[in-house]
C-alpha cells in the first residue's frame, strides 16, 4: 500500500516534535547535573545522574529515527507509527507523573499525530 501524504505529513510532524523535546530535555544536563551535584544526595545518584536523564533524550533521537526510517518504507507502516505513538504516549504519561505540564502535552500531542498517521495509513 502507497504511504498517503497525510501519513507522511503527520510522520513528519510527529518526529519534528520529537527531535526539538530530544534536544529541549538534553539541553538541560549541565544545568541539572550541577544543580544534582550541589545537593547532599548520595554519591552514588550524583555518579549516576548524568546517564539517567541523558537516557529520555536518546529515547526520544530513536524513536525520531524510527518515524524517519518509515518515509522510505512501502508496507507496515501503521504498525511502526503504533508502537511510536505507544511508547510516546507513555512518556508523555510520565512527564505528567513528574509535573512537566507543558512537555507532556507536547509529547501527547506528537503520540496523537502518529497515530493518526498510522490510522491513517492503516484505511
Amino acid at each position: 500500500m502507497a504511504t498517503s501524504k497525510i501519513t507522511k505529513i503527520s510522520t513528519g510532524i510527529g518526529c519534528a516534535l520529537l527531535m526539538l523535546m530530544a534536544l529541549f530535555h538534553g539541553s538541560g544536563i549541565d544545568y541539572v547535573g550541577d544543580l544534582m551535584q550541589r545537593s547532599n544526595a548520595e554519591p552514588f545518584l550524583k555518579e549516576i545522574f548524568p546517564v539517567l536523564f541523558v537516557h529520555p533524550s536518546l529515547q526520544l533521537f530513536g524513536l525520531t529515527g524510527l518515524g524517519i526510517i518509515t518515509l522510505f518504507m512501502k508496507r507496515e507502516i501503521e504498525k511502526i507509527l503504533f508502537f511510536i505513538a505507544f511508547m510516546v504516549c507513555i512518556d508523555s504519561l510520565l512527564a505528567f507523573f513528574l509535573g512537566a505540564v507543558v512537555p507532556g502535552i507536547l509529547l501527547l500531542f506528537a503520540s496523537f499525530i502518529f497515530g493518526l498517521a498510522g490510522i491513517k495509513n492503516a484505511t
